[in-house]
């Protein structure tokens, strides 16, 4: 078992922060469709291994099926704010990954070891193919709308090292991103001692049985489908603090089995570990997703799930000779306090994180407007960063009828006149003119003057088109709105 797990983990750990750069140079759909694939194939190269009786093949399998596995969750974890409108549906999405997620670590279990006991180990591989594959199958169903995608060949863009670089880059620069990663890959090593720690509990703490292991193990997994629920609530200003917290309720239950040595007591600590486990995993990727730039997102996470994979297997290694120096007891008691110590130590650095990582009021406009509504949250995060702002003085003309359409504006403070002929409107903050030269490529129908000194928010001609054509939902509200101004101008201009 242990060769085994090394042989899963250690290739992961090595390959997915190189791997998962090809996340981000191609479509992420995609590459997670022909991980899906490879994963697939290795469990199905297992199935035949082990009807073949063949343990090395069995284990060259499985490194594959672990880089695999690997990169799925960077991909996926990269896809969600591309198909996500808003933050709180991008909360709801990692929860509901991290449920389905939980459920499978109770189910899946259960279906191996009635497999097994029915049909054999290669059974369970063939199943496991079979289930993997029917869901490659379903994602080759999702595209994402609204993507920027590359416009040169993949040969003139980065080299392979700089691209790998450019996702090291936020993990290793960006105070946030390091202090997230950091406490996380510390959790990871504590999952990795607490795989061993509950072998130790059931033998030498509660004198049980081999069965007493797997009880164990169900209650984290317990726990953990009931946190993944909960953290559907985890509101999108204060994830830092939730992030803290579920650490802190990461560690403290280890802490406690040693002065609390009962096992129904133990099988409670265990699922508020799962819970914690959870809220976690929802807060901190909902964190690396709003504070990492999407281009290099997928690198990023590939970057910290090989690193989490690898502190798995140092947190494995290190427990036993922990367990043997101090005891079983002293043992749980120091794994279980580092946690709660580590996020004493950076308490206040968290509390800075969620500032720093709130919607920009930039996001509010974008967000606010119809044509871009339906685009998901990393496509509006995009139009934000590209917005350009324009201060202008009372009586200042913004845009004169007849000129050629160059930007897009939104209103963020004070208010202009919108001047169509016999149609005289006014704008304030939330309001939008100048897409109608731009969506119908015509002069401008109207002369947009401030009424008093204002500020805009521009949006230059191309990126305006890339953000509206790239989404149909948002090209058809665009097409809407400029159709239904131009009629307007019209009507005001025909005689009663």
């Amino acid at each position: 078992m242990g060769v085994a797990g090394l042989v899963r983990l250690l290739p992961a750990a090595v390959v997915a922060p190189f791997a998962a750069s090809l996340g981000d140079r191609f479509r992420r759909e995609r590459f997670l469709l022909v991980v899906m694939l490879l994963g697939s194939a290795a469990l199905a190269g297992s199935a035949a291994a082990a009807f073949a009786d063949s343990r090395s093949l069995v284990f060259t399998c499985a490194a594959l099926f672990g880089i695999a596995a690997t990169l799925i969750r960077p991909a996926l974890q990269a896809l969600l704010p591309s198909l996500a409108r808003t933050t709180e549906e991008l909360i709801a999405s990692n929860s509901a990954t991290s449920t389905v997620e939980s459920l499978g670590s109770l189910v899946g279990p259960l279906f191996a070891g009635l497999v097994v006991s029915g049909a054999g180990v290669g059974a369970v591989f063939i199943g496991g193919a079979a289930m993997l594959l029917a869901a490659a199958v379903m994602l080759a169903r999702v595209r994402v709308h609204g993507r920027v995608e590359p416009t040169v060949p993949l040969a003139s863009r980065q080299t392979a090292r700089t691209a790998i670089a450019a996702g090291f880059r936020p993990m290793l620069r960006e105070p946030s991103a390091r202090l997230l990663s950091g406490l996380a890959v510390a959790q990871t090593f504590v999952r990795g001692c607490l795989n061993v720690l509950i072998v130790v509990a059931a033998f030498r703490i509660f004198r049980g049985r081999a069965a007493d292991v797997g009880y164990l193990t169900t209650a984290i997994g317990v726990g953990g489908l009931l946190g993944a629920l909960g953290a559907t609530l985890l509101g999108a200003r204060r994830l830092a603090i939730s992030f803290a917290a579920a650490l802190v309720f990461w560690g403290i239950p280890i802490a406690l089995v040693a002065p609390w040595p009962r096992f129904a007591a133990a099988l409670l600590l265990f699922a508020i570990v799962g819970a914690a486990n959870s809220v976690e995993d929802v807060a901190l990727f909902t964190l690396f997703q709003r504070t990492i730039a999407d281009d290099v997102l997928t690198r990023a996470l590939g970057l910290f799930w090989g690193l989490a994979m690898g502190a798995v297997a140092i947190g494995s290694v290190v427990a036993p000779p922990v367990v043997t120096a101090l005891g079983p007891r002293a043992a749980f008691v120091v794994v279980g306090a580092l946690l709660p110590l580590l996020v004493l130590v950076a308490f206040r650095r968290l509390a800075n994180i969620d500032a720093i990582s709130a919607p920009a009021p930039e996001l509010d406009l974008v967000a606010g407007l119809p044509m871009f509504a339906p685009l998901s949250l990393a496509a509006k995060e995009r139009v934000a960063r590209q917005l350009l702002p324009v201060a202008v003085s009372a009586g200042d003309v913004v845009i004169h009828a007849g000129d050629g359409g160059d930007c897009f504006y939104i209103v963020e403070r004070g208010e202009v006149a919108i001047d169509a002929g016999a149609l005289q409107l006014r704008a304030r903050r939330g309001d939008y003119f100048g897409e109608i030269a731009l969506m119908d490529d015509i002069p401008r129908t109207a002369t947009v003057t401030a009424v008093v000194d204002s500020r805009l928010q521009a949006l230059l001609r191309d990126a305006f088109l890339s953000a509206v054509t790239g989404h149909p939902a948002a090209l058809t509200a665009g097409q809407q709105i400029a159709q239904a101004r131009l009629e307007e101008i019209a009507r005001a201009q025909t005689p009663a």
